[in-house]
Order: structure tokens, then C-alpha cells, then sequence
């Protein structure tokens, strides 16, 4: 099967999938596909999006976790593009309000010169937050904690490291 073909087959199977389980929640959709060069995205088009987001993207992530593992277990040790799962551009407005929050607390821990300890995130936010701080000189992060308790501290002062999950 040629890489293309394996594309058409894993998205096609992700969007049966993702399509059944919307229905059995009550959520009439349409699923538009998106590959791209990294991953491909399964578009959720609904009058219903905040219902597929949920409550801080907690819907979307377990919709995205469950069609990756149903997708991929007949298929182990083989694995294909990531499977994104988005409704209404969430994951974008996401990825943007983390940057901007970054950057607003960076700019505090600058100008306070005290360490900001931002709330337990994800490692994928947690990554941006990351990335977003390695931009801003005067500035550093690192990750502490465990678990769903690990957070970013954004340092003042310190020599930009590279930050460790």
C-alpha cells in the first residue's frame, strides 16, 4: 500500500469513527479532513461546538485520544501522521491564548524580577509556553512538579536554558 493510500485509509477510518461516536453523543456533523506535511487534522463542523470542545478542550482531547487509539491499534508498532481532532479552531485559539499568556507573565516576572508560577497545563501547552518564553531575552522557563500537578516557572535573570519536560 502506498503512503498515500495508508493517508486515505487511516483518515477515512478516523472519520467513521469519529462520526459514530458523535452521533451516539447526539451531535449531528460533518467532518472535514486536512492533511498536512505533520499530521492530519479532522475538522468537526457543527452548530454544536461547544459541546464538542467541552470544558478547557477536555471534550476535543478525548475525542482526539480515542479515534487515535482506535485508528492505530490494529496497526502496532506502525504509526502514521498524528490525528489532530478540532471544532471551531480551537486548537489555533488555544495555541495563540497561551502564547499571549506567556508573554503577559513573562512581562511580569521581567518587570517584578520575581519568579511567575503559572497553573498545571499539559505537556503539549506546557511546550508552547516554552517555546513562546525562549523568545523573550532577560527570560527563562522550566517545568516542575509531577503529574497533573507539573507547571512552568518563568524565571527572571537566568541564562536561557533549554527547558526539560
Amino acid at each position: 500500500m502506498t503512503e498515500a493510500n495508508r493517508t486515505d485509509d487511516i483518515a477515512e477510518k478516523a472519520c467513521d469513527f469519529l462520526v459514530g461516536v458523535l452521533e451516539r453523543m447526539g451531535i449531528s456533523a460533518d467532518i472535514d479532513v486536512h492533511e498536512q506535511d505533520d499530521r492530519i487534522v479532522l475538522e468537526i463542523q457543527t452548530p454544536d461546538t461547544d459541546l464538542i470542545i467541552g470544558r478547557k478542550g477536555q471534550v476535543v482531547d478525548a475525542l482526539q485520544h480515542l479515534v487515535t487509539k482506535v485508528v492505530y491499534r490494529e496497526r502496532a508498532g506502525e504509526r502514521g501522521k498524528p490525528l489532530v481532532v478540532d471544532a471551531g479552531g480551537y486548537r489555533d485559539k488555544h495555541i495563540e491564548w497561551l502564547r499571549s499568556l506567556a508573554t503577559r507573565m513573562g512581562e511580569k516576572a521581567l518587570s517584578t524580577n520575581t519568579i511567575v508560577e503559572l497553573s498545571p497545563m499539559s505537556a503539549h501547552d506546557r511546550r508552547i509556553v516554552h517555546m513562546t518564553i525562549a523568545d523573550m531575552p532577560g527570560l527563562s522557563s522550566r517545568s516542575e512538579g509531577e503529574g497533573d500537578d507539573r507547571h512552568v516557572l518563568l524565571v527572571p535573570g537566568e541564562a536561557p536554558a533549554a527547558a526539560a519536560e
